[in-house]
């Protein structure tokens, strides 16, 4: 899942053209053959990084981009004067939009078995027919005396773009932004984003420089997916989406000289595995997460490993830290967490619909143990995470669903006072 403000991200980076146009105009002109390259070249690193990390839609995606910025980049330099240079111009943008639909409904699978190089095949297929026609000089020409009115017309004076490619890349467009706004990931984002991207490079060929920079746009999205992907890989968990040990063991690295460290522990987890099943075990991290997220005081929350979590605070506000923790130690204890079947929805309105008219199912009470600590004078991160792991298991010998603290607790040293 995405953060709404990455949804914008394409806009974002359409608009890096127009604010970069005068400074690559001042170019020395042996470094402007380059801008031409530099789209094919990060087309190549995408795919290899793509393929490599089985992201089949964005591999296939960028493999059709990629013949298409092929295609499209001598049309940046000599326009569309000649009239086989308008018919390609105007049957890429067809394919185009036609190819980038049809990937849309692709899912992630190998590449390499029979259905994945089908997949390819018929991905490829429509820019290998452009290019060998286009190579045989004045092949392509006959066909504009069959083009319909609409291929001929522009949708404005000051673009490239016909009026019939823009009509049929309205619904490819809308269903794009739709899968963007219903599953909000990267891929779905980049692959709206490359599309318009292209879109508008072609729209935009009578602008030599600007067309070339907009061509840099779709392989940077798309580029931008995968690594997003790898670093999900390596630093999130993938059950609870919160971030993994790896992602801790970073953040303690990088600390200053005053924070927290608290260690969490769900009580009896292994009595929620042997008798309701794993799959409940995995309702009721998933459950712990989503309610230890929700902490106060500038609060991060880690999966530790297992049925264990860390929140690293930042800050010398004991009192708070420890107010922070006993409030979500609450929230979890007052949870009304029920045993949900197979088919139980992921999604959280349509599943707490799903709990509100299920009034029969079996009801757990699920509670966590904390321990708190923070840093001395010398301490090192490590220190302070066993000072803290130690008061998680005083915590547990001492009851369960409760906060021990290393030290006196800065609320009773307050009231003391």
């Amino acid at each position: 899942m995405l953060k709404p403000v990455r949804l914008y991200l394409p806009l974002v980076l359409l608009s890096f053209p127009w604010l970069v146009t005068p400074l690559v105009t001042q170019l020395p002109r042996p470094l402007t053959p380059l801008l031409s390259i530099l789209p094919l070249l990060l087309f190549g690193v995408a795919l290899v990084l793509a393929a490599g990390f089985k992201r089949t839609r964005l591999a296939l995606a960028t493999t059709h981009l990629g013949f298409c910025t092929l295609l499209l980049s001598p049309l940046v330099h000599t326009g569309l004067d000649r009239p086989d240079a308008y018919v390609l111009h105007t049957l890429l943008g067809i394919t185009l939009c036609l190819v980038q639909g049809w990937v849309l409904l692709q899912r992630d699978s190998s590449l390499f078995c029979r259905r994945g190089l089908i997949t390819l095949t018929v991905t490829v297929t429509p820019y290998l027919i452009l290019a060998f026609f286009w190579l045989r000089p004045g092949a392509l020409t006959p066909l504009l005396i069959q083009f319909h009115p609409l291929l001929l017309e522009q949708l404005q004076p000051q673009l490239l773009l016909s009026k019939g490619v823009g009509w049929l890349a309205m619904p490819v467009l809308a269903f794009s932004l739709l899968l963007t706004l219903t599953r909000r990931t990267a891929d779905e984002v980049a692959l709206f984003g490359a599309l318009l991207a292209l879109l508008a490079a072609m729209a935009c060929l009578n602008h030599p420089t600007q067309g070339a920079l907009l061509l840099l746009v779709a392989p940077l999205l798309l580029g931008q997916a995968v690594v997003s992907h790898i670093y999900a890989m390596a630093f999130i968990d993938p059950l609870t989406g919160v971030p993994a040990r790896r992602a801790l063991e970073y953040r303690l690295a990088s600390l200053g000289r005053h924070y927290g460290i608290a260690m969490l522990d769900i009580d009896h987890f292994k009595d929620f595995n042997d008798r309701y099943g794993h799959d409940v075990g995995d309702q009721v991290l998933r459950m712990v997460a989503t309610q230890l997220k929700q902490v106060d005081a500038g609060g991060r929350l880690y999966r530790y490993g297992g049925e264990e979590f860390t929140i690293v605070f930042s800050g010398q506000q004991r009192d708070a830290m420890a107010a922070a923790l006993e409030a979500v130690r609450e929230r979890v204890a007052h949870y009304p967490m029920q045993v949900r079947s197979a088919q139980r929805p992921r999604d959280d309105t349509r599943g707490q619909r799903s709990r509100q008219g299920s009034r029969g199912q079996k009801q757990v009470q699920v509670t966590i143990s904390i321990g708190l600590a923070w840093s001395e004078a010398d301490a090192r991160p490590s220190t302070v995470l066993q000072r803290a792991d130690k008061a998680l298991y005083r915590a547990k010998r001492s009851g369960r669903n409760r906060l021990a603290v290393d030290g006196q607790d800065p609320r009773q040293q307050r009231r003391t006072a």
